[in-house]
């Protein structure tokens, strides 16, 4: 009777370890919100931290958004690319690694899933306007890069008109063009003394 009475209990723990086998271990990149279904609209359950630990049960299709369980027992939907997963010796996200790792693709019934584990919140009694509600994922964000600058162009310095390339005016105004000049010929007269300092002729 009694070997008899093991094997059921036998058979439901068989069941049980893939069953838990099947939940990843997955950890918050960011302060992330906990919500009641898969979109950012749908109620809040939960704020989380950075590095919260999470079991993640699947995602929906795509892997935008996953189910997951917290330590405190509370279950809710966080967008995928806020949940890292240790992978090949690197933390990845699932929204991109999710089908790489193998996570399971589920579906999202909201009276099941509310039913089993919101009852009592206060939101609880508006599933009618929360049942027909498309799941619609957050795009990423793309930002343009930055704008090359051309290499070696340099804003030039206006042109001051008047004086050409860039020469000085002479400074003081123009000599005359006679001023100073030797007459043709050789020495000025007086032997080209200064005035006022002529020397005697000899006698």
């Amino acid at each position: 009777m009694i070997r008899i009475r093991l094997i059921p209990l036998l058979a439901a723990a068989c069941l049980a370890v893939p069953l838990a086998a099947m939940a990843q271990q997955a950890f918050t990149s960011k302060p992330v919100n906990l919500r009641a279904g898969p979109a950012r609209d749908y109620p809040l359950v939960a704020q989380l931290g950075p590095g919260t630990p999470v079991q993640v049960a699947g995602c929906v299709n795509g892997y935008s958004w996953c189910d997951v369980t917290l330590q405190d027992g509370n279950r809710g939907w966080v967008y995928a690319r806020n949940l890292n997963y240790p992978y090949q010796g690197n933390q990845v996200p699932l929204i991109t690694y999710g089908s790489a790792i193998g996570l399971p693709i589920i579906a999202f019934s909201i009276g099941t899933y509310w039913g089993q584990y919101y009852r009592g919140r206060p939101w609880y009694g508006q599933q009618s306007h929360w049942a027909h509600r498309p799941i619609r994922p957050r795009p990423p964000t793309v930002r343009p890069p930055p704008r090359p600058r051309p290499p070696g162009v340099f804003p030039q310095p206006p042109h001051r008109p008047g004086f050409g390339n860039g020469q000085r005016p002479p400074h003081g105004g123009a000599r005359p063009p006679d001023n100073g000049a030797r007459p043709p010929g050789g020495r000025p007269p007086n032997g080209g003394n200064r005035p006022g300092h002529t020397r005697p002729q000899p006698r």
